[in-house]
């Protein structure tokens, strides 16, 4: 286990942070090139686990993309989303990813990732050899694994165990990586098997109800997300809940978000808004107001004194 390198263009005078990132991105990832605005706020963690390499990138909306080498050991390069959406585009084709989900890129092929504001991903770098038998030979270029899979659910929640041990790397056991290798194993098998049947996707609705922090959630991304028109989106939520998408997702963040303030576990309304999806608190303070007639800090006031 090597040390954790922690990069931030936070304090980087702003007019010259993106090239910055650009030069923090290029060192982390060779042969990679970031396309970003010039106030770009964005971090970058990295660090090994023995044959593997980890990441965690947060960003504002940029794009990066990266020319394919000729190593004699290739690497495949895991994008586990947390937060935010990206689009992964290659040759002349396109993979949209969302929360939970993972788009593997070779680092043999060119490739170019567009991404959103508020964007947390965590990348995973392993040799391509240590998928097992015959994934060498198999085209993983631009391979999305949905979140609604229980193997990739596995590996995004192992990895995010990990990475809140970060304080306590030095204690980790050494066979950590070969975990880590496993459950990558596990998570790329239905593609490796073309013989297992795809998976059920989520309905609009459950897919909005497990994606309410994504701040860029509404009826586009749905639809993307489950191949669905818009039209059948909306179709969907009026038949099930009576509402529009955006009248659903509204009450539904308000919900969670009047639950968290009423826990009183010291998170600031800030943090709650951005949990629940919104990137503005002033706006999710007015939102809070206009339905429950209160502000947060009024309404959390209230529920600890009842």
């Amino acid at each position: 286990m090597t040390a954790i390198e922690h990069f931030s263009t936070r304090l980087v005078p702003a007019p010259s942070r993106h090239i910055v990132w650009q030069k923090i991105v290029a060192a982390a990832f060779p042969g990679m090139t970031t396309h970003a605005p010039e106030g770009i706020r964005a971090e970058l963690a990295h660090w090994s686990l023995g044959p593997i390499g980890l990441a965690r990138a947060l960003s504002d909306r940029a794009q990066v993309s990266r020319m394919g080498t000729e190593d004699a050991r290739p690497h495949l390069l895991l994008h586990l989303l947390r937060r935010g959406t990206m689009v992964m585009r290659y040759d002349d084709q396109h993979v949209q990813a969302g929360p939970g989900d993972i788009v593997i890129a070779d680092d043999r092929r060119a490739y170019a990732f567009d991404i959103s504001r508020s964007n947390d991903c965590m990348i995973l770098q392993l040799p391509l050899s240590l998928l097992g038998e015959g994934s060498p030979s198999r085209d993983w270029h631009g391979q999305w694994l949905p979140s609604h899979d229980p193997q990739v659910g596995l590996l995004f929640h192992l990895l995010q165990g990990i990475w809140m041990q970060r304080d306590r790397f030095d204690e980790l056991d050494a066979d950590t990586s070969a975990l880590l290798i496993d459950a990558a194993r596990m998570a790329c098998r239905r593609a490796m098997r073309p013989d297992v049947p795809a998976l059920h996707l989520s309905s609009p609705v459950d897919f909005a109800l497990a994606h309410l922090d994504h701040p860029d959630l509404n009826t586009g991304l749905i639809s993307v997300a489950l191949n669905l028109s818009e039209r059948a989106v909306q179709k969907s939520f009026f038949r099930h809940v009576g509402q529009t998408p955006t009248a659903f997702i509204m009450t539904k963040r308000l919900e969670r978000a009047s639950a968290m303030l009423a826990a009183g576990d010291g998170r600031t309304i800030t943090d709650i808004a951005f949990e629940v999806g919104y990137n503005d608190s002033a706006f999710f303070t007015r939102c809070f107001r206009r339905c429950y007639g209160a502000s947060p800090s009024q309404w959390r006031h209230r529920s600890l004194l009842s």
